[in-house]
């Protein structure tokens, strides 16, 4: 066993001569070697240098106190444990004491071997306990701060405590209006913020949460939360600690894969169901022209009933032509064109829809015109049935943005109609699937297709009754530096 190093500071050598003796009287007296300092300016000395393990302390050096070395070791960031030795009748002095951060106190005429060995222990247990403490919780910071990804830490009501570096640049507040905020607020659906409050408290950890948080910016982020419970060493306060993991890249690339994915399905299907159905189809338009050329010319009823069946086959000839152009893999003819013509030449198109329905049009083009590699009719067309689908949401404005960022051209569609909802927000690209009546749903469909075969992206951001946004990334040109 270690061999403890004690200091005495005690301005009377009568005290030194009896704690000595109880030393000796320690069943283990060989693991400590007692020391005597008999005033304030050599013992802090002694501390600042770390000559000993322990120090035990009299109240009374002189002019001073054994406070006043007590508070003159912790601000020097004196590590050693400090047992503060006291008269009777000091309960107060004691008291002060451990607040000012010593291990123990010790009443002089109640010190003992035993009880002297077992205060030396504990303070010595402690201090390394503290260490070990102070060096994870060191650790922490650094992980905390370096951290790329979002750190936060709440209390169970959902007050912020901290929040380092990745996680102020993620929200786009300051520290400062971070830790006014309650992290209840920072879910874009309450109920989220609910769930995941209910689980820590349940079980006291939590993994992969996934969630979508809303920022400074009005701006949404799907995330995954990753978070566990911590109760302070006195239990008075429970602390969540979470890792946000931002997934909203991965998020798209998944729901691109899935689209493609579904659209190499759906175009295989109706490749195989075009014979199947078309054939058909031929059959019965030949058998309906065969019976109109043999009605005779009395038989008025039958001719209205052949002209039903006729007109809706047409219909369903019209619908199943339009499914497998929807799905079929068309050559482009492609060309360098000006993104803002593309759009201005759609809006032409439309100009009566958004005039009979009192829409406001806002338009923020980039400066300098960007040029993109497209099939003109197929573009015009694409943004064409989205500008038409924010018309179709009952919207009042619609604004059109375009910028470069990162050699590409994005465009902005914004309305601030009806919204999507969650569950449909999937949905919208498949073929056939609308919410408008006499719409075939088919629309998004094209537009994404259009937009996949010119290699560019297609994302919606949408909630109920707050509006939709489409952004259509495409390519920039690489003929564009010849039409400046």
């Amino acid at each position: 066993m270690k061999t403890y190093k004690v200091l005495l500071v005690d301005d009377d050598e009568d005290d030194y001569i009896l704690t000595k003796d109880i030393f000796n009287e320690i069943p283990q007296r060989e693991n400590y070697k007692l020391s005597w300092i008999n005033n304030y300016e050599e013992a802090i000395n002694a501390m600042l240098k770390s000559h000993y393990d322990i120090y035990l302390v009299d109240y009374r050096l002189g002019k001073y106190t054994g406070l006043d070395l007590l508070n003159e070791a912790i601000k020097s960031n004196v590590d050693e444990p400090i047992i503060i030795l006291t008269g009777k009748g000091d309960s107060k002095v004691d008291e002060e004491a451990l607040e000012i951060g010593a291990a123990d106190y010790l009443v002089k005429d109640k010190i003992d071997p035993f009880t002297i060995e077992r205060s030396i222990r504990y303070a010595v247990k402690h201090r390394l306990s503290l260490k070990a403490l102070r060096d994870s919780e060191k650790k922490f910071r650094i992980i905390f701060e370096r951290s790329k990804e979002p750190f936060l830490i709440i209390d169970s009501l959902g007050t912020i405590k901290d929040i380092n570096n990745a996680g102020l640049a993620f929200f786009g507040y300051t520290k400062e209006e971070m830790l006014t905020i309650n992290s209840n607020n920072l879910f874009r659906n309450g109920q989220d913020g609910v769930r995941f409050s209910e689980i820590m408290d349940g079980k006291g950890a939590i993994n992969d949460f996934e969630t979508e948080f809303k920022s400074g910016n009005n701006s949404f982020r799907k995330v995954s939360i990753s978070a566990f419970l911590q109760i302070d060493q006195h239990a008075t306060e429970e602390l969540y600690y979470c890792i946000i993991h931002d997934i909203t890249d991965l998020k798209k690339v998944d729901k691109e894969y899935i689209n493609a994915e579904k659209a190499a399905l759906i175009e295989r299907i109706a490749k195989s169901l075009a014979n199947e159905i078309t054939n058909p189809l031929s059959n019965i338009n030949l058998s309906i022209e065969q019976l109109k050329s043999e009605i005779k010319p009395d038989k008025e009823d039958a001719k209205v009933y052949i002209d039903i069946i006729q007109s809706n086959f047409e219909r369903i000839n019209l619908l199943i032509s339009d499914f497998i152009t929807s799905t079929q893999s068309i050559d482009l003819n492609i060309q360098a064109r000006s993104l803002n013509i593309l759009l201005d030449e759609s809006l032409e198109q439309l100009s009566k829809e958004l005039n009979q329905n009192n829409i406001t049009l806002n338009k923020n083009f980039n400066q300098t015109d960007l040029f993109v590699d497209v099939d003109y009719d197929k573009m015009v067309n694409t943004f064409y049935h989205i500008i038409e689908n924010a018309i179709a949401a009952k919207s009042s404005k619609i604004t059109i943005e375009v910028i470069y960022e990162n050699e590409s051209a994005i465009v902005f569609i914004k309305d601030n109609g009806e919204g999507i909802d969650t569950q449909n927000q999937e949905k919208i690209f498949e073929p056939f699937f609308t919410t408008k009546q006499k719409n075939m749903g088919l629309g998004l469909t094209n537009a994404q297709k259009n937009i996949l075969n010119h290699r560019g992206k297609l994302l919606v951001d949408s909630a109920k009754n707050e509006g939709t946004t489409f952004k259509i990334i495409l390519p920039i040109s690489n003929q564009s530096t010849l039409w400046d």
